[in-house]
């Protein structure tokens, strides 16, 4: 995905890209140095690369131009001053990273989190091609485009589809964002009520798996995520073959209990992870086998169909 978003990119006007296997500040004089009403866009493919230092770095400086727009600094390279400086540009901010470590990132992040909570819009991509997954990035042309700003509020659709990832300020932006790039890329002047439905159609589920995947378990704790859930719905999701999945099915898959001490403990983990997802919504319960849920498996089939 973002091999395939770079590219496509390329030919936007006024937008420089750069990937980040580590930052400082010596890279962001070499890479970055002075940018003036850019749109910039970084991204990490992956965050695993980067030490603890470079990921609070790249988050304190994203924070800022996300927020300001502007950073400036100055900095000593080989033994001479020279500065940063960063006007009027909007991040766009890719990160790839595992569900493992991102529970991690959570937990033990407070720039991440006070980033997370306003500013990013969290996909959990999964893959249900399997089988049938090229080995190389999709890829896409984008025209030379007349950027659309429209003169209309955010649509309320959107905003419900974003409220989960963005505080109330942030998702009214994020919305008329989003509405500006549609019109853009679909050659109009408004945003409807029919295009708000295509576009849900097209990234609500997605939209949706990130707060189901998050919780809670004390208010004076920071949210974590449900690694092993997500582990349980990408299952579900490359094994569209299999019509119903039985709680076995997913033990075998995990090459849980591989001795009889750890049957009922390893069982008794998969029932507590399959009922939360069913209390969300994700699955079906047939008893005693499983399933996704019809507005997933319908979304899920028809990017098959789509990419196959």
């Amino acid at each position: 995905m973002i091999y395939s978003t770079v590219d496509g990119c390329k030919s936007i006007p006024n937008m420089t890209i750069n990937n980040w296997n580590a930052m400082t500040y010596y890279e962001l004089v070499e890479k970055i140095g002075l940018q003036i009403n850019k749109t910039l866009l970084w991204t990490v493919e992956e965050w695993s690369m980067l030490s603890d230092y470079h990921r609070e770095l790249l988050m304190a400086i994203a924070s800022k131009v996300q927020t300001d727009h502007n950073f400036e600094r100055m900095v000593s390279v080989r033994g001479f001053a020279t500065s940063i400086s960063i006007q009027n540009c909007n991040l766009v901010l890719m990160i790839a990273i595992q569900p493992f470590k991102f529970g991690k990132l959570m937990r033990e992040s407070d720039n991440w989190n006070s980033l997370a909570d306003d500013r990013f819009v969290k996909l959990m991509l999964v893959n249900p091609l399997q089988k049938d997954t090229k080995k190389y990035p999709p890829h896409f042309d984008l025209p030379i485009l007349r950027f659309r700003e429209l003169r209309q509020p955010a649509h309320p659709l959107l905003l419900k589809m974003l409220s989960d990832h963005l505080t109330g300020g942030r998702a009214e932006l994020s919305a008329l964002n989003y509405m500006n790039a549609w019109c853009t890329l679909n050659d109009k002047d408004v945003f409807t009520d029919v295009d708000a439905s295509a576009f849900n159609i097209l990234f609500g589920p997605y939209l949706s798996l990130y707060p189901l995947m998050i919780y809670t378990s004390d208010p004076d704790r920071e949210a974590s995520f449900h690694t092993g859930p997500f582990r349980i719905v990408e299952y579900f999701m490359n094994h569209f073959d299999q019509q119903e999945i039985t709680a076995q099915d997913l033990a075998d898959s995990f090459h849980l209990a591989q001795s009889e001490d750890l049957v009922y403990l390893s069982t008794s983990s998969m029932y507590r992870h399959l009922n939360l997802l069913k209390h969300k919504k994700i699955l079906t319960n047939n008893s005693p086998t499983w399933s996704l849920s019809p507005q997933y498996r319908d979304y899920f089939e028809n990017y098959r169909k789509n990419w196959t």
